[in-house]
């Protein structure tokens, strides 16, 4: 805009921003009769018809000067005009669905506490409807038989499904005034459902067919098939059409014959309607053809399959249809047909199908089916928990006095964050994934809005009262449109009985409410995902923004990933208990040579790593004296242990906080100083034991003059530590193995700055063919087997380090290193498992506890190698527990996206478990475990 434009223009209501969004999504308005008038630094403006206008795109929002609509300007930057909610221009012209010839109009009516039933006044701005649920039944009037059909007795029964069954639309065949006189008389009828037609009118007379409907009904009309029979229709918001119909049996003489001509019928009227159609009913047919004839979808059948026979009309289980049936034939006699794209079917089942005191309320089970509607919804099978949520955090601003309030009003409010659930509970974490464009979607229909916060108000129950600060004190139509937005996407996410109202819970009291917070305004214009983990509070996972649906995974509010450039595992200044240890073992062993290998002789080691060692001795170390004196020399505060099933024999301690790994390897007739060099004449177990001293001279030596190795080996191990990914026993890469890959990256990549060094990394490996091996300085070397991912070892004798990484963790790391490279923060791994294995160590009699500890770390990768086996081939086993104790330790092991069962778990892993005394395994649910550092 130019300055001195700027200077004169006013201030309007709304942002243009706020205009675009209102007109993009209120489906009261057509966006195509909207045009903007854009800056372009000319004497005139340019139009720009308002669907080719791109948010964030090339034209900036303070270019647009003013908005029209049919020619009429509704918006205007300079004057401050903004007629968009007063002025017809630009609004929806929507005729009657049902109209001539096919329809002839009725007035639907609804109650009035004064005047009674009378004509609903339609509201053709109501919102569209997300969720519907259809209820179709027919009520088995007394016409027949009605000397053992007890119908005094089935009406109460009647009625009282029909309350329970919580519809939306109610579709009821053969209905007879008495019927409906208690149905008007009914009170949650009366509260809550409007009729499809004047009570006082004969129609329902005629046919027995009746639609009562809770959404809001935009016109309602009917069109007589023949004698008795007719189809009554209702448009709802959306718009969706529903008919309702009862077809002409085989009682009658020519009833196929009847049914083929009211099809017929029904499927001319129905074919100019461009909007979608539920029709149901009793078609009196118990196969395809209704369905096929009116070219509808079966929702029955898109629920359970077409294998499904669930009769609705069963002699054998129903003493009421035994009395009407001429064959004793059960049919499925009762649908629910569909048509469009926008209805999805969510779950069908029957009503009315247990007897209450012995009496069924009809010959015919009633069919109850929720639909969601419009977008498509989110597409799991996964049930709602009350773990996760949907919700809006207030302001950091806002939190101090809303807090103080919680603090007092519930001894766990820390468990969650101030916010206002807007669905609770939502999907599982690990189904965020999936849920994310579903999400983002809806939160793009959302224009961000103002919200204040004032009026501390109640929820009562039985023996306390539910304290709550609204939201919506001063508008609750946004926060209704949010939460419809994001109803129609998941649908599985129902609202509690009472339905949903938008609160700020602030604790719970037995005593008078006398809690007053000041009025407070804010922005509303972003949701966050939340989910719990085993006992840890709720965390923010992700965050959507109002208007545009761009979503943002949070990292988790754990210990920092310190990927980015963490220091040196000891302080400058600071004592280094490993260099104690070395010199007291140097010391207790003075006839053989202690080498220090591993991170820590490469000086790239992070806080806690482990100390390596390799110990050479004259001939074959005496491993039991060893013990003995090593034992001795590093005190009461150590244990010291011997590592049983290592091709060469060693020492395990613990002391001060810092394990060591003490590997013996004897000399034979060699002198000790020169084994590590002669290492090939020792046969190769010793040779191999060896090379962890010569690997570790052979990255120095290649990095020597590579400055930035360093620091990017330690963010890479950092990194990897981070992700699980860093510990060979469970499947990953091992220490050399992050070592050997940093040490290339630097060495092709010298000279760039740490954080573009780190970011080369991540890019380099993601796009990297492993199909062949990966090498310290480049050199091609052949491999006589082949294997997911290969990272040779940088002395002889040379052989891949990575020979444990199975396709499935190969695929997992290639991820993770993605992600990186397109800075995204971690993917946890409840994320990315709906199920865990949790692996329970506890002591055995008679063994040290770490010696269990030690074989079950052992024994892992054959776990893994069973899970693979069995088509789990996305498990992931954590390397570290998240509980340890002096007598347990408890580890993670994560199932995938398709886990196995319980059952079949414990089936697979019996032969496994029964190797490994002291250990047992536990199939739990995602949520089960906590977050995983």
């Amino acid at each position: 805009m130019r300055a001195g434009a700027a200077a004169r223009y006013g201030a309007p209501v709304r942002t243009s921003a706020e205009i675009y969004h209102r007109v993009r999504w209120d489906p009261r308005l057509d966006p195509a009769r909207f045009v903007f008038g854009i800056d372009r630094h000319r004497a005139e403006a340019e139009l720009v018809p308002l669907p080719a206008f791109v948010p964030g795109g090339d034209i900036p929002w303070h270019r647009v000067l003013f908005i029209e609509a049919d020619g009429e300007r509704v918006w205007d930057r300079a004057t401050g005009v903004d007629r968009l909610d007063t002025s017809t221009a630009g609004r929806v012209r929507a005729p009657r669905l049902l109209g001539a010839p096919f329809f002839t109009a009725r007035t639907p009516h609804a109650w009035h506490d004064v005047d009674g039933w009378v004509p609903a006044v339609p509201q053709p701005a109501e919102p569209p409807v997300t969720i519907l649920r259809v209820l179709t039944w027919n009520t088995l009037w007394d016409r027949y038989d009605a000397d053992l059909i007890h119908t005094a007795r089935r009406r109460p029964l009647l009625l009282a499904e029909l309350e329970h069954a919580d519809a939306d639309v109610i579709a009821l065949q053969e209905v007879e005034r008495d019927l409906l006189n208690r149905l008007l008389t009914a009170a949650w009828v009366r509260e809550r459902y409007t009729l499809c037609t004047d009570p006082a009118g004969t129609d329902v007379d005629d046919s027995g067919v009746l639609l009562l409907s809770r959404v809001p009904v935009l016109e309602s009309a009917r069109h007589v098939l023949g004698p008795y029979k007719q189809v009554t229709a209702i448009t709802v918001a959306g718009p969706v059409v529903v008919a309702a119909v009862h077809l002409t049996s085989d009682h009658t003489a020519d009833g196929p014959h009847r049914r083929t001509t009211e099809l017929a019928a029904l499927t001319g009227g129905l074919a100019g309607l461009d909007v979608p159609v539920v029709v149901a009913g009793d078609v009196n047919d118990g196969g395809d053809t209704p369905a096929r004839r009116l070219g509808l979808r079966d929702a029955w059948t898109e629920a359970h399959g077409r294998e499904d026979r669930t009769a609705t009309f069963d002699p054998a289980r129903n003493p009421l249809a035994a009395i009407g049936s001429p064959t004793g034939r059960a049919s499925r006699l009762d649908r629910v047909l569909l048509r469009g794209v926008d209805l999805t079917v969510r779950a069908a089942r029957l009503a009315g199908d247990v007897p209450r005191d012995g009496l069924l309320a009809s010959d015919h089970f009633g069919v109850l089916v929720d639909l969601a509607v419009g977008a498509a919804p989110a597409a799991t099978g996964a049930q709602p928990t009350a773990r996760t949520a949907v919700a809006w955090l207030p302001p950091r601003r806002l939190w101090p006095p809303v807090q103080d309030v919680r603090r007092v009003l519930d001894p766990r409010f820390e468990r969650w964050p101030p916010h206002v659930s807007v669905l609770f509970g939502f999907l599982p974490e690990a189904e965020f994934e999936d849920a994310a464009p579903h999400l983002a979607a809806a939160a793009a229909e959302v224009s961000p809005f103002e919200a204040t916060l004032a009026g501390v108000r109640t929820f009562a129950h039985q023996d306390d009262t539910t304290v709550w600060l609204d939201p919506a004190a001063a508008d609750p139509a946004p926060w209704a449109g949010l939460h419809a937005a994001l109803r129609r996407r998941f649908p599985q996410c129902r609202d509690r009985a009472e339905g949903w109202t938008p609160h700020l819970t602030l604790g719970r009291t037995t005593g008078p409410v006398t809690t007053r917070l000041p009025p407070a305004t804010a922005r509303v214009d972003r949701l966050v995902l939340l989910s719990r983990r085993a006992d840890e509070p709720m965390h923010p996972r992700a965050e959507v923004l109002l208007g545009t649906g761009e979503l943002r995974w949070l990292p988790d509010p754990s210990p920092a990933d310190t990927a980015a450039a963490p220091g040196p595992a000891t302080a400058a200044g600071s004592p280094d208990p490993a260099t104690g240890v070395l010199g007291i073992l140097r010391a207790a062993l003075p006839e053989g040579i202690v080498h220090l290998a591993g991170s820590r002789r490469i000086g790239c080691d992070l806080p806690g790593a482990d100390l390596d060692l390799v110990a050479v001795f004259p001939g074959e170390p005496d491993l039991d004296d060893l013990r003995r004196r090593v034992t001795g020399a590093v005190g009461a505060g150590w244990s010291v242990r011997p590592v049983g099933g290592a091709r060469v024999p060693g020492l395990r301690l613990h002391g001060d906080g810092l394990a060591v790994d003490l590997v013996t390897v004897g000399s034979g007739g060699l002198p000790v100083d020169e084994a590590v060099a002669r290492r090939a004449e020792l046969g190769e177990p010793s040779a191999v034991a060896l090379s962890a001293v010569s690997d570790a001279e052979a990255v120095l030596a290649a990095t020597a003059d590579v400055p930035g190795f360093a620091g990017l080996a330690r963010a890479v191990k950092a990194w990897a530590r981070a992700r699980g990914l860093d510990s060979a026993p469970f499947g990953g890469l091992p220490g050399m193995a992050w070592t050997v890959l940093a040490a290339r990256t630097a060495r092709d990549a010298a000279g760039l700055p740490p954080a573009e060094l780190l970011r080369h990394f991540f890019g380099t490996w993601a796009a990297w063919d492993w199909t062949g091996p990966v090498t310290l300085t480049g050199a091609a070397t052949a491999l006589t087997e082949a294997y997911p991912m290969a990272v040779l070892t940088p002395s002889s004798p040379v052989r891949t380090c990575t020979g444990q990484v199975d396709a499935g963790f190969a695929d997992l790391v290639t991820q993770e290193l993605y992600q990186s490279w397109e800075g995204r923060p971690a993917m946890p791994p409840h994320r990315r498992h709906r199920a865990w294995a949790v692996l329970t160590v506890e002591p055995v009699a008679g063994e040290p506890f770490e010696e269990t500890v030690g074989r079950f770390r052992g024994r892992v990768r054959a776990l893994l190698t069973v899970l693979d086996e069995a088509g789990v081939t996305d498990a992931h086993a954590w390397p570290r527990p998240f509980t340890t104790g002096p007598a347990i330790r408890e580890y993670a092991v994560g199932l995938g996206r398709r886990p196995p069962g319980a059952t079949t778990l414990a089936t697979l892993l019996s032969a496994w478990l029964a190797t490994l005394p002291g250990v047992h395994a536990d199939h739990v649910p995602g949520a089960a475990v906590p977050t995983l550092h």
